[in-house]
């Protein structure tokens, strides 16, 4: 029996500049609970060396077209023991270095684990600044474990994706009085109260906003599915900051499957592979902070203030 090819590493894949494309990436694991994270997750190519107890595993994607160099950058992981599956709780703090060629970038950053307790699921919001587009080894150290990966950061100029730091494109957004040719506007069990204002608007009369795209339906495992929830109690009896729930795809229940569905026309606009992700921006319009994929009432509550500063 010949013996199978060794499977490509995930830095050739990086080099190879493998990306799905938005339907693709959106629909990819929604609703999968296997570390997937929703629909901005779900990568897990990479092999555990011999004797590596523990792995890292991106809850984002890992086109060039995501990390923006010379731009912050918030990226969620999880832990998992071997090939199964994400640990429920971590024991933390996790220790994160950067390397360029194998030269050190910055310095090493410790992490507390988030969601614990609160999420079904822990998880390591890693934020960095990556200098310059090049490919990047990411090592964490974890219960004696050096866990190993790799990402590939994109040119700014060819991430269309919101940076924080820059202004929210002010895209007009469904609304209960305007649907704007998304139906429903709402996939939650319930309809959120979070379709009544338009983000253009909001934007425009200088308010402070957060905007979340998720889809409460089609996405539900253990990392996207409490993101709208979440929301909801943080936003409960406010009136100092706009809320707004944008549906990632048009027409999900016009179609066989999910992954033959619109994005909706923010999800356009912003250029984006993924879903959930929350935007927060100030009075300015400036966006202050993005939590992609997953985040708990700590982390939202810090982009609250950070919106309302």
């Amino acid at each position: 029996m010949e013996t199978p090819p060794p499977l490509p590493s995930r830095r050739s894949l990086l080099l190879a500049g493998l990306a799905a494309g938005p339907l693709a990436v959106l629909a990819a694991a929604c609703g999968d609970d296997g570390g997937g994270g929703g629909s901005a997750g779900g990568d897990r190519t990479t092999t555990t060396a011999a004797g590596q107890a523990f792995q890292l595993i991106e809850v984002f994607p890992r086109s060039p077209s995501y990390v923006a160099a010379g731009a912050a950058q918030r990226l969620p992981y999880l832990i998992a023991p071997g090939v199964e599956a994400p640990l429920d709780h971590i024991d933390g703090p996790v220790t994160f270095t950067v390397k360029r060629k194998g030269q050190q970038v910055g310095d090493p950053v410790v992490v507390e684990p988030s969601g614990g307790g609160e999420l079904p699921r822990s998880y390591l919001p890693f934020r960095f600044t990556f200098p310059e587009p090049d490919i990047y080894d990411i090592s964490a150290e974890y219960k004696g474990d050096t866990m190993t990966t790799a990402l590939q950061a994109g040119p700014a100029s060819l991430v269309k994706l919101p940076q924080v730091g820059g202004t929210l494109p002010p895209v007009d957004t469904p609304t209960v009085e305007d649907p704007r040719g998304v139906d429903p506007i709402c996939t939650a069990e319930q309809q959120c109260p979070f379709h009544t204002v338009n983000l253009a608007d909001s934007l425009r009369a200088g308010r402070p906003v957060l905007v979340l795209v998720s889809t409460p339906r089609f996405c539900v495992s253990a990392v996207c599915g409490p993101v709208l929830d979440v929301l909801t109690g943080a936003a409960k009896g406010r009136s100092d900051i706009d809320v707004i729930h944008v549906e990632p795809y048009a027409n999900p229940m016009a179609v066989d499957s999910i992954s033959e569905a619109t994005p909706s026309p923010l999800v356009t606009a912003y250029g984006m592979e993924f879903e959930p992700a929350l935007f927060a921006a100030n009075r300015s319009g400036v966006l202050v902070d993005r939590l992609d994929a997953i985040y708990d009432r700590k982390e939202l509550d810090g982009a609250i203030a950070s919106a309302l500063a």
